[in-house]
């Protein structure tokens, strides 16, 4: 969806790839970080971009084993993690490559400052768009070598007033013809902002709307499915 968060996105992210830089996309959870960025690299960097999505505290050898599945280096990996990171940074040498890397902030300070190196490689042409929630931003702040690298910080927002009421109607003809003050009802109560809850309460509602096709889109139902959601 077209919001003012998701075309800064897609500005930063462009901006980065023409100045092979390092940005950060950071915010709440289901604000649409990654959907955004993933949208972006798909138009600016589609054949050269790396995904490395990490789970909770990646240690340093499961990084290195992301970036070589990413890199589809051929063989077995060398039991020198000096051996193997000769291998990774031959291959980002080879060309120009963006590396996203995804729930940053399950990144230790160590796992960060390798990414750093790695960009401040000369022989490296690289761009690195890091995307988080939570504590993210604090993370890359504590590392000052990796801070006075980054060339944009874009902090998601959830939508506005004025956005929910342009941009939901849009998203699904669930809510194409629904007037304002129920599509401001449904934000306070369960969307707060957030894509993620919007599709939640869609799909639910949608289920609802099709097992039972007397029933009506209202308040009440709203209601019903929010506590359904919790």
């Amino acid at each position: 969806m077209g919001t003012a968060a998701a075309r800064e996105t897609e500005y930063w992210v462009n901006e980065a790839v023409s100045h092979q830089a390092m940005i950060l996309i950071h915010g709440h959870v289901g604000l649409g970080k990654t959907f955004a960025t993933h949208a972006a690299l798909r138009k600016a960097a589609p054949d050269t971009t790396l995904r490395l999505p990490f789970r909770q505290a990646p240690k340093m050898s499961e990084i290195r084993g992301a970036l070589r599945r990413a890199l589809a280096l051929p063989g077995e990996p060398p039991a020198s993690a000096d051996l193997h990171d000769h291998q990774i940074r031959q291959a980002l040498a080879a060309g120009f490559h963006v590396l996203l890397l995804d729930e940053v902030q399950w990144l230790s300070a160590t796992a960060l400052d390798y990414f750093r190196a790695l960009w401040d490689d000369e022989t490296i042409p690289l761009t690195v768009v890091f995307v988080g929630s939570g504590n993210t931003r604090q993370k890359v702040l504590n590392q000052r070598a990796l801070h006075s690298r980054i060339y944009d910080w874009q902090q998601f927002s959830p939508l506005t007033t004025e956005e929910v009421l342009t941009t939901i109607p849009v998203y699904h003809p669930l809510w194409a013809t629904t007037d304002s003050d129920l599509l401001l009802f449904t934000n306070d109560h369960g969307g707060h902002g957030a894509f993620r809850n919007w599709a939640k309460i869609t799909f639910h509602l949608q289920e609802v709307l099709q097992r039972d096709p007397d029933r009506t889109l209202n308040k009440d139902l709203i209601r019903w499915v929010l506590s359904r959601l919790g």
